[in-house]
């Protein structure tokens, strides 16, 4: 018999599981300082690797993956050029091949007054107003997220989810994210799996501490989960709360297991 508390991030790709490594690095290391980057491991020479684009200078907001040999891709905000001026639709984030050409994108549908209503919503975080509702007039102790990510703007059906599970961690608290994971709807490669992969990486909180200070900045303008289903349906974002006894028959507590 034996009792395990398994605290450190697994990150699994198709049947490879990674860990999160310690670089090792001399204090006059510059090239960290100013490229930070975080790095998963598995037992043999398999490297899976984030890099900062720059955490110097706060307008520097690419992130790169890359494997033990090749580049993967890189992320990015969006950007107002990237669609039609006055239009309804928002890019929130770009996922780019080694070459510089899109193949992911995060996208939403925007109509008036909506950023008024999300900005109110987030001062409502940061007074920790929408943490003591949910914590004391709900049952609901976990969250599931399903956020779409499509091939090109145009598309009007997701290629594939990005499906993450929060979990209530106290009144006056952010909420816990405790499982995030890809779920396709097209056919995806090993390459698609690996660029989007990034992603969970980013916004997962766990790599904050090795990325730099202004990787926040992803945080707050990604189209991420705010906890209220109006709000999150205006950033295209499909949230359900669920019970304890809901997360288990769903077998999502199974799956934080593993993590």
């Amino acid at each position: 018999m034996s009792s395990t508390l398994l605290m450190a991030p697994t990150l699994v790709i198709g049947d490879t599981k990674y860990f999160k490594s310690l670089k090792t690095y001399s204090c006059c290391d510059c090239q960290e300082c100013c490229f930070p980057s975080v790095m998963f491991k598995t037992n043999g020479d398999t490297v899976y690797k984030i890099q900062h684009g720059c955490a110097c200078l706060p307008c520097c907001f690419q992130h790169t993956a890359s494997d033990s040999k090749n580049k993967i891709g890189s992320f990015v905000l969006g950007g107002c050029c990237d669609t039609a001026c006055c239009g309804s639709t928002v890019v929130d984030g770009k996922f780019l091949n080694p070459t510089g050409d899109l193949e992911f994108v995060l996208k939403h549908e925007t109509v008036c007054c909506d950023g008024v209503k999300v900005n109110c919503c987030a001062c409502c975080h940061c007074c920790g107003c929408l943490q003591c509702v949910k914590y004391y007039c709900t049952d609901e102790q976990y969250i599931l997220y399903m956020q779409p990510v499509f091939r090109k703007i145009t598309d009007e059906s997701p290629a594939a989810f990005f499906k993450r599970v929060d979990r209530i961690s106290g009144p006056c608290c952010w909420d816990e994210t405790i499982a995030s994971s890809i779920e396709p709807v097209d056919e995806l490669t090993k390459n698609d799996w690996d660029l989007l992969t990034m992603y969970l990486i980013l916004t997962s909180g766990y790599a904050h501490r090795e990325l730099g200070w202004n990787w926040r900045y992803i945080g707050w303008n990604v189209a991420s989960p705010f906890g209220l289903e109006g709000i999150d349906a205006i950033r295209s974002i499909h949230k359900r709360g669920l019970t304890e006894k809901e997360a288990i028959d769903g077998k999502l507590i199974q799956t934080i297991q593993m993590f």
